[in-house]
């Protein structure tokens, strides 16, 4: 009897010692939980922080492609206008080479009547008038 008893005050002094140490884990573990909870509240805050941040960027994004795809709108029109001048530059370029090239030919034209005026004329003072004499 008394060795079963000297067993069991054994056994319970090292129940004991295990729990006391069990208990320190425990104890170890929840200041550890504690510490993880606020370095996850704080990355949380952070996450929290840098999503704002990110959905201005996007908003500026979104501003910018608008702007540049009115530029771009704006762009094309003008293209559209300088081109449509260039063919009226173009279309009035031929028009006066046309003009040009009739001008010679009425100028070539007059220089010949001009030619034969002067022909005729010289030929009617050669010959005597007939009709005075």
């Amino acid at each position: 009897l008394v060795g079963m008893l000297s067993k069991a005050e054994q056994d319970e002094a090292r129940v004991a010692k295990e729990l006391e140490a069990l208990i320190q884990q425990l104890a170890e573990a929840n200041e550890q939980g504690t510490h993880s909870v606020s370095e996850l509240a704080a990355k949380e805050r952070d996450n929290q922080k840098l999503n704002i941040e990110v959905a201005s960027k996007e908003a500026t994004n979104k501003k910018l492609v608008a702007d540049m795809q009115k530029l771009l709108a704006e762009l094309e029109a003008s293209t559209t206008t300088s081109d449509n001048l260039i063919n009226k530059l173009f279309i009035k370029g031929d028009a006066n080479k046309k003009l040009m090239q009739e001008i010679e030919t009425m100028k070539a034209e007059s220089d010949k009547r001009d030619k034969k005026m002067e022909r005729l004329l010289a030929e009617r003072q050669e010959k005597p008038d007939t009709k005075r004499t």
